[in-house]
């Protein structure tokens, strides 16, 4: 089915985010302005729910148990009994497997539009069931990392066994987050079976001291401290640097131009660095993206802020 003829009656707008943010492997999230997907919505009057892609983006299901808008849509529609259906229309801003959340902010933004066709029975609290649902259709799991700062905005940390259980932490305002993402496919399955099954225990006790020291660094705003314990991942990022050719070059490039930090986002292949205060974070950038070019790989790139909103209604005209 394609889109209706006349204008959309919800549109909404989730942010990209970022994930582990070092050892914060499954627990920690950030929502960042200046990039996100955006999905239009209509009522129908058959039930069920319908999805349409814009663009490139072929390889995306359409199905809706298969898609991630399309199933946190029709769990809305579940939670709320409704006696319509809708049409989903998707727009892609967040490249295909990037690390920075892309599945997770169409499951958020198809959840938010679906839930303002009901006239908004629910509060943003109350569609995390959905939005961690449709999730679960690309991750193969229900993972909170991703899909609650998309949905609430700033910083969360959520329980990797239960992601209904989660905090949405204060932070001081941030510097801006220069992002680069090298043109390197990095599928997220292969990059959580690149992961030991088990570690030792002197390393999953540095994991949460590391991660405790982190979480405090970043509620005092000591982005010192904070870029120090990005880079002090024990778990996931050791393994999943070897998936992103210039990874190594990317970290260098970013430290030397003056980035207090530099690490990979979820399982990337998108690189993210952080600065003091008195950072300037155009040449941090630059730096990046240039030394991912001398490694042979181009890469798209971004200075992104903290988005404390989450996802939210556009106007539709």
């Amino acid at each position: 089915m394609s889109a209706p003829d006349r204008t959309p009656d919800a549109v909404a707008f989730a942010p990209a985010s970022l994930s582990n943010l070092g050892p914060g492997f499954d627990a920690l999230g950030l929502a960042v302005q200046g990039i996100g997907d955006r999905v239009e919505a209509w009522r129908t009057n058959r039930s069920g729910v319908t999805v349409e892609m814009v663009g490139g983006n072929a390889s995306i299901p359409t199905a809706p148990g298969k898609n991630t808008a399309g199933r946190a849509a029709e769990v809305v529609l579940e939670q709320a009994s409704a006696d319509f259906g809708v049409h989903l229309l998707i727009h892609k801003g967040i490249p295909l497997g990037s690390g920075i959340g892309g599945s997770a902010a169409s499951a958020v933004a198809g959840a938010w539009a679906t839930n303002a066709l009901l006239d908004a029975p629910f509060d943003k609290e109350a569609l995390i069931p959905a939005v961690l649902e449709g999730e679960s259709v690309a991750a193969g799991a229900k993972h909170g990392d991703n899909v609650l700062p998309s949905l609430l905005g700033g910083l969360v940390l959520v329980s990797p066994s239960d992601p209904t259980d989660y905090r949405r932490l204060d932070l001081p305002t941030l510097p801006p987050i220069p992002l680069v993402l090298p043109h390197v496919t990095v599928l997220t399955r292969e990059a959580r079976a690149i992961l030991p099954e088990t570690v030792p225990l002197r390393d999953a006790s540095a994991q949460a001291a590391n991660l405790a020291f982190l979480l405090h660094a970043l509620g005092a705003g000591d982005w010192k401290t904070v870029g120090r314990y990005l880079m002090r991942d024990r778990l996931a990022e050791p393994f999943r640097a070897r998936l992103v050719p210039p990874y190594e070059a990317i970290r260098t490039a970013a430290l030397d131009a003056g980035a207090v930090g530099c690490a990979l986002t979820g399982s990337g292949p998108a690189m993210f660095a952080f600065l003091s205060d008195t950072g300037d974070a155009q040449p941090v950038l630059d730096a990046m993206q240039t030394a991912c070019l001398a490694s042979g790989i181009e890469a798209d790139d971004w200075l992104l802020d903290l988005d404390l909103e989450g996802v939210c209604l556009l106007d539709s005209a």
